[in-house]
């Protein structure tokens, strides 16, 4: 009887195993942009801004420093040294302005995630940005953001993904009232960090209350140019510039920057190799025809191989030639010439008894050649020049010539 009950719960469990085998549950998930869009978070505000006749541009590291470079967008791994930070300093007593995003500005990351980051830079994470906070005598310091991250973060991913686009991209965020040159927009942030600054000078905005010196967005006047240094860069970011007045935003900074190139810094600090092209290229090439040339003079043989014929007859000559030819090649002047000079020695040896003084001006009176001519037959070494080599192996053959 127990044994029939057990089969029949196992036959019961392996049915409904079976049944469940075919059910198959569908969600949805976000994974973000793909593409260029990717890869480059500042992609719509770069066409933003090509669609209004600037010259915008995405590349790596800070650029080039030049007057023709209108601002620059940078997160703090760009100006990772006080060399770094000093360069673009003085780029912006020039009239450069200068955009540090201090959360958001880097290119890696995905903003469709339903978690709100809360990590923000300071000026110890980074020498160069120290530097240049030093130089503008801003810190940074913790505030509370006022967003509602507690109920994004406590959402379910299945809740998260039902809501329209609209309705949950600014979930979590602070706004903040910010004026440039009297025309106030709103702004969007999520970060945790502000800047203390007191604002003193004309051309100096904030975006604190009156009273308040603590900003979540500066734009300061330095010397002819302007440094602009922002809390949190997610409304420039390709998924917020279309909310609140965040593509205004942009615009404005734009405004307040000399006509030129506006550059989008990915993040990443200029390289061994970029610095090198950038500086050096003229070396470069001059080494890239050096080695061509190189190559070109001594690779032994150009195109594919060809295949050695199975069979036929080969000269005596061409044999004789070839051999001479490798031993040439491979600088075995030594080999070319021991045989012709071991047999004028033995026959030498033979003739005069073992007796060998005064052979050499014997043979210099026999062949007509002069005694120094029949020195270097018989004994020079490493021979370099074509015409040498033919000279001694002439005169050996006369010497050959006349002692049979």
């Amino acid at each position: 009887m127990k044994v029939g009950l057990r089969r029949l719960l196992s036959a019961v469990m392996l049915c409904a195993l079976l049944s469940s085998c075919g059910e198959t549950e569908k969600k949805r998930r976000t994974v973000g942009y793909k593409g260029e869009a990717r890869s480059n978070p500042f992609l719509a505000a770069q066409r933003l801004l090509q669609k209004q006749r600037y010259d915008a541009v995405a590349q790596h590291g800070m650029g080039k420093l030049e007057d023709d470079t209108a601002a620059i967008f940078l997160p703090p791994a760009t100006v990772n040294t006080v060399g770094r930070a000093k360069r673009l300093m003085e780029w912006v007593d020039d009239g450069g302005h200068l955009v540090i995003m201090l959360e958001g500005g880097e290119s890696r990351g995905n903003d469709f995630r339903k978690e709100v980051p809360a990590r923000s830079l300071s000026g110890k994470d980074s020498p160069g940005l120290e530097y240049c906070l030093e130089e503008l005598e801003v810190k940074v310091v913790e505030w509370k953001n006022q967003g509602d991250k507690a109920l994004v973060n406590g959402m379910s991913a299945d809740d998260w993904e039902a809501m329209d686009e609209k309705d949950r991209v600014l979930l979590g965020s602070e706004e903040t009232e910010f004026s440039m040159g009297g025309k106030r927009m709103t702004i969007h942030h999520w970060a945790e960090k502000a800047l203390e600054y007191k604002l003193v000078y004309e051309g100096d905005y904030g975006s604190g209350k009156k009273g308040d010196d603590k900003h979540r967005f500066l734009s300061l006047r330095h010397g002819e140019g302007r440094v602009t240094i922002l809390a949190d860069a997610r409304p420039l970011r390709n998924r917020y510039i279309g909310y609140g007045g965040h593509a205004q935003l942009l615009a404005e900074l734009v405004d307040h920057s000399r006509r030129g190139v506006i550059v989008f810094s990915r993040g990443e600090g200029d390289g061994f190799f970029s610095l090198v092209w950038r500086y050096f290229w003229m070396a470069v090439l001059g080494l890239l025809v050096t080695v061509v040339f190189w190559l070109w003079k001594n690779l032994p043989r150009f195109g594919p191989e060809q295949d050695l014929a199975d069979g036929g007859m080969r000269e005596f000559s061409g044999q004789v030639r070839g051999i001479g030819r490798f031993l040439w090649r491979h600088k075995r002047d030594d080999s070319m010439l021991a045989a012709m000079r071991r047999t004028i020695s033995r026959r030498l040896s033979l003739t005069q008894d073992g007796n060998h003084e005064g052979i050499f001006d014997q043979l210099a009176a026999s062949t007509a050649l002069p005694v120094e001519a029949i020195i270097e037959a018989m004994t020079r070494e490493q021979i370099r020049e074509p015409g040498v080599m033919v000279r001694i192996v002439r005169n050996l053959q006369l010497i050959l010539k006349h002692i049979n």
